[in-house]
């Protein structure tokens, strides 16, 4: 191995084919747009009713001082715009218009229900807790809540003033008598929907 950066390799020659690619590219990429175009265009143009202003093909492709040139592949084509007409304008009255008295309708106003939130999860009780206040996991102290048995439809009021620890699938943490108020003590746990 050579001790020289790249090795070997630095020291090949390509023998003219770096040379040789890129020549054939970049005449690629010059002919090729040239033979796609042609050598020129032959303009044709359509005057209305056949009459003067516009060169046909046979006068187009006789250009003065061209000789004799192969047939372009490419035309381009054009119209000349019709003759335009003009009309007068339609005649105006000037009579005022013809007055009508509406009444407004009376105006309404529509009050919005609140926007109400909901989950459900599970409901738990701890001791530590004062009556009629709750823990929850996410939502904001001072939050009133409506927690509802799913299994009784029992329900209560509670405010927020805690966080629950426990996480999904517990929803709330409730005072004991809040959890009286739905099943005894003794159960533990509910199944309840919340709704803020």
């Amino acid at each position: 191995m050579s001790p020289e950066k790249g090795g070997g390799l630095r020291t090949q020659s390509t023998g003219g084919r770096r040379l040789l690619v890129g020549s054939l590219l970049s005449g690629g990429l010059l002919l090729v747009p040239l033979l796609l175009l042609g050598t020129g265009a032959t303009l044709t143009s359509a005057a209305p009713g056949g009459a003067g202003g516009g060169r046909t093909a046979a006068d187009a492709s006789a250009r003065p001082g061209t000789g004799s040139l192969p047939s372009p592949s490419l035309k381009l084509a054009f119209q000349v715009p019709a003759a335009t007409t003009t009309t007068a304008p339609p005649a105006t009255s000037t009579a005022p218009p013809a007055t009508s008295t509406t009444t407004r309708p009376p105006a309404t106003t529509t009050t919005q229900a609140p926007v109400t939130s909901s989950a459900t999860g599970l409901a738990t009780w701890y001791a530590e807790a004062p009556p009629g206040k709750c823990a929850s996991p996410w939502l904001p102290f001072g939050t009133v809540l409506t927690v509802t048995d799913i299994a009784s439809g029992a329900s209560i009021t509670c405010t927020v003033d805690d966080r629950e620890t426990a996480g999904p699938p517990h929803a709330v943490d409730l005072s004991p008598s809040g959890f009286e108020g739905m099943a005894p003590l003794s159960q533990g746990v509910v199944q309840v929907n919340i709704s803020w």
